[in-house]
């Protein structure tokens, strides 16, 4: 008997213990299991769209008003206001010349003469016949027709020696000396060039394809080499009404003034001319448009309102995992983690495409200028890949504000 108690408490105890490890090692494995196999909770999938919810990525171009200018560069040269070829009136010997080329030159100044000799001895000859009928008609020896015929004889002679001299016009200078001291000369002969430097032109040659562009009148920024901070304001004076050359250019004409003397004839000059200004128009991108048959138009692009997110509890912590039942000891807590909010990501934007039909001005290679259609703020679709079709969904990948 005593035996079979012995043995029987030796078999509860045994049993107690096999048990006792059994509910040991099915929980150590099942915290094995949670750790190794415990799959992470997967952020919330987005819905994968439908055809219809896709958009097509496109550009956009904000409609602003700008104030508008257009230019024509050109280049040319400097022109004498007044460019006149230098010629005596009557055939004789150069006597002398009384400037040199670049000189400056006075109104009234005489820049050369002929030998006078001889129109000195016709004028004296007429002045004594003139003082001699002058006394004859006071004591009534001649008549006064004959007196009239003595002025107009005087007159006539003064006028042969003023032909043997050349007079400026104006201020001026000399431009060049053709001919030299001792040269024969007929009316015919240009001895030189007179030109006007107190006002300058300024003359350009335009090509064909500019030349609707150009009208009198347009404000004109001329610059030259020899003056790489200074610019001269002028506006286009003279078109010529006819195209010339093998080039097939049109010669405009823009009037400088030139007081100080900087610009002088000949020199390389560079402009740019005013085409076309307009203040707070509504201009863009020539990338934009849209041509069909006659008509113009663009994607205007209406925004769909952005989809409200559920919003994120701040305060959410992770589960504790639950005590361990180890009899020699109590597992520690695990410390509250709070919930790190992830960086928002920009969510897409989305719009509805509109055909637009628009009424055009001016135009340039890369800007244009709408009359009618658009206003201020609009969004349009730019740098265009493919037709669009009216009411399609885009996706606006850039917006771009400002012409470039």
């Amino acid at each position: 008997m005593g035996i079979n108690m012995k043995s029987k408490k030796k078999l509860i105890i045994i049993l107690l213990v096999g048990v006792v490890g059994l509910i040991l090692i099915s929980r150590t494995v099942g915290n094995i299991q949670n750790v190794l196999f415990k799959k992470k909770a997967k952020p919330a999938e987005k819905a994968a769209l439908t055809f219809e919810e896709e958009g097509l990525p496109v550009k956009a171009f904000k409609v602003k008003k700008v104030d508008f200018k257009d230019t024509l560069p050109c280049i040319g040269s400097a022109r004498g206001f007044k460019e006149v070829d230098l010629k005596f009136q009557v055939a004789g010997i150069i006597e002398s010349f009384n400037f040199e080329e670049g000189e400056k030159v006075q109104e009234g100044d005489i820049i050369s003469s002929l030998v006078q000799k001889e129109a000195l001895i016709k004028l004296k000859y007429a002045e004594v016949e003139l003082t001699k009928n002058q006394k004859l008609f006071e004591l009534g020896s001649i008549t006064p027709l004959k007196m009239e015929q003595s002025k107009l004889e005087y007159e006539s002679a003064k006028n042969e020696l003023d032909k043997t001299n050349i007079y400026a016009m104006s201020n001026g200078m000399l431009g060049s000396r053709i001919m030299d001291v001792g040269s024969y000369v007929t009316p015919n002969d240009k001895v030189g060039v007179f030109v006007d430097i107190d006002k300058m032109y300024a003359e350009f040659n335009i090509i064909e394809k500019d030349v609707p562009k150009v009208a009198l009148g347009q404000k004109v920024e001329v610059f030259a080499d020899a003056y790489p901070n200074k610019s001269f304001s002028g506006v286009v004076d003279r078109i010529a009404p006819i195209i010339e050359g093998r080039s097939k250019t049109e010669t405009i004409k823009v009037e400088l003034d030139n007081k100080d003397g900087l610009l002088k004839p000949g020199m390389f000059l560079r402009a740019l001319i005013a085409t076309y200004e307009k203040k707070d128009d509504i201009v863009i991108p020539a990338s934009s448009l849209k041509k069909k048959e006659n008509d113009y138009f663009v994607y205007v692009i209406h925004k769909e309102e952005p989809k409200q997110e559920a919003p994120v509890d701040k305060n959410k912590t992770k589960e504790k995992p639950k005590k361990g039942i180890w009899p020699f000891g109590k597992k520690k807590e695990a410390k509250k983690e709070e919930v790190k909010p992830e960086a928002k990501e920009k969510q897409p934007e989305f719009g509805i495409i509109e055909v637009r039909k628009l009424k055009l001005g001016y135009m340039t290679q890369d800007q244009i200028e709408v009359e009618d259609g658009l206003k201020e703020d609009d969004l349009i679709v730019t740098e265009i890949q493919e037709e669009l079709k009216d009411k399609a969904r885009v996706e606006i990948a850039e917006v771009q504000e400002g012409l470039v």
